[in-house]
């Protein structure tokens, strides 16, 4: 199955079903994306765009995601959206590296990019060369693309080096949207609403689980609390995703218990780690259903969940479930290994390696990443994590961030959970100072709530772990450095303590 099979069908079925609708801006029907998309495709291949080629965009949230990631699928071409907060350099290795043959931006973005240097030609959406590429006949090719062609190319967020270029199919991204579908258990008259940016994986890759079965998808431009209540109240939204950081904001809005949410049945919570404390006051405040789940880029972003029941038996009395990610969803299948690739039982960490539909192809020219990423059919994580007597995933953190201090291995996630249920810590991270005798030890970076300090940390973590897991040192932070959906950077964390 191929991204365009959807749309097709959902044209035909749904012609004037409301499919995108930005906040506060342009509407569209399925037939009328259908009909928008098939046109831009064709005005994209009389501008040289053609199978395996790579269309990059650089926009803020709005309708040109829709037309740029469906319209290169008819071509069997890959959409390569920018990062808008990227700095120059990261930006020009992007570039360099995905060779767009064209590149879409809004007016702004545009200037930019020509003048970091892009590979081929930039073209405003603003304008009117954009306004005559959608003025093209429709594109009659509907056998052009196959499903194993690489639609879109995700970069990753570079918090441990270089972005990588996730290339994801056709075929993985109309199976993610069905697995969503299942295990989030879309209804015909749902409505979608997309809060953060749609380049990035977590987000952009709904524009195409939307079409499922003829979801309508509404796109915030920008988000704040109030265009969040807005578009909510306005588009009678059903599902939402937030970062926690814009849960937070929402919960503690004055206006919020005023705000007319009455329509939403479920709030997919994630993309970062979020702690117990604000899942449960958003349980007891939103009176919908909460999910939440593991996934990455490289396999179209979800792989589990935590379903709304789940939610209901963690506050009815297994606490421990709002520290997990769920179970496997339908289509995916997790192993875990140990460093020689043995299997490990439940209960023990190892290596979390995924075997599905919707792992990626490869990376975009890097052979070395891609072998080493993908063995005998399966995709090796770097992530490590357990599993319980019930299939429960807990997420321990990145191989890479695992700390050995003493000989024992060290999970910042586990100090981290801890720090997170002292009343005054608002969040909390953990990363490894080098140790002439222990060879690293745990050091905690600390956002406190108002008006709190420091005092007591060590304590309370002496009275819930052992004492090699006990930070060493606790720095309080006003702010962490983030990604865009909100996880920190906590390489940054580490070159802050390597600069001490």
């Amino acid at each position: 199955m191929r991204i365009i099979d959807l749309l097709e069908r959902d044209a035909a079925l749904y012609p004037q079903r409301t499919a995108v609708a930005v906040h506060g801006g342009t509407s569209v029907t399925f037939a009328d994306l259908s009909d928008r998309v098939r046109r831009l495709a064709t005005g994209l291949e009389a501008a040289g765009v053609g199978r395996g080629d790579r269309v990059g965009l650089m926009a803020d949230n709005g309708l040109v995601f829709f037309d740029v990631y469906l319209a290169v699928a008819y071509l069997g071409a890959a959409a390569v959206p920018l990062n808008t907060q990227l700095t120059d350099p990261e930006l020009s290795f992007i570039l360099s590296n995905a060779e767009p043959t064209l590149t879409l931006a809004t007016s702004d973005y545009a200037q930019r990019l020509k003048s970091v240097g892009s590979t081929g030609p930039v073209i405003d959406v603003e304008g009117d060369d954009y306004a005559e590429l959608l003025a093209s006949v429709p594109f009659g090719d509907l056998d052009r693309a196959a499903e194993d062609n690489t639609a879109l190319i995700i970069y990753t967020s570079g918090t441990t080096g270089r972005p990588k270029g996730v290339c994801l199919t056709q075929r993985g991204l109309a199976f993610n949207g069905l697995t969503m579908a299942l295990v989030q258990r879309f209804q015909p008259d749902d409505v979608f609403l997309s809060t953060t940016p749609l380049y990035h994986a977590a987000t952009g890759t709904r524009v195409c689980s939307m079409l499922a079965d003829g979801q309508t998808h509404v796109v915030l431009r920008s988000f704040s609390p109030e265009s969040f209540f807005a578009a909510v109240a306005e588009h009678q939204v059903t599902i939402s995703i937030l970062v926690p950081a814009q849960l937070r904001r929402i919960l503690d809005h004055p206006g919020f218990d005023e705000a007319d949410l009455s329509s939403l049945r479920l709030i997919v919570y994630g993309a970062a780690p979020t702690a117990g404390p604000l899942i449960r006051q958003a349980y007891e405040r939103f009176g919908c259903g909460l999910y939440q789940g593991y996934g990455i880029s490289e396999c179209v972003t979800n792989l589990t969940g935590l379903l709304p029941e789940d939610h209901d038996m963690a506050i009815a009395g297994r606490p421990e479930l709002l520290d997990s990610c769920g179970r496997v969803v339908p289509g995916v299948r997790i192993d875990l290994h140990d460093d020689d690739g043995t299997l490990v039982p439940p209960g023990e960490v190892g290596e979390i390696w995924v075997q599905s539909e919707k792992v990626m192809a490869g990376y975009w020219r890097d052979p070395a990443q891609t072998a080493e990423a993908l063995v005998d059919g399966w995709l090796r994580t770097g992530d490590l994590g357990r599993f319980d007597a019930d299939g429960y995933l807990y997420i321990v953190g990145r191989a890479k961030d695992m700390l050995i201090s003493g000989g024992v291995n060290v999970y910042p996630s586990e100090i981290e959970a801890v720090l997170h249920d002292h009343p005054a810590v608002a969040e909390a991270a953990v990363v490894g100072r080098p140790d002439p005798e222990w060879g690293e030890r745990p050091v905690a970076f600390v956002e406190l709530q108002p008006g709190e300090t420091l005092d007591g940390m060590s304590d309370w973590c002496c009275d819930r772990l052992a004492k090699i897991k006990v930070p060493d040192e606790f720095i309080a932070v006003d702010t962490f450095p983030r990604t865009v959906t909100g996880k920190i950077r906590k390489v940054e964390l580490r070159e802050h303590l390597s600069a001490d």
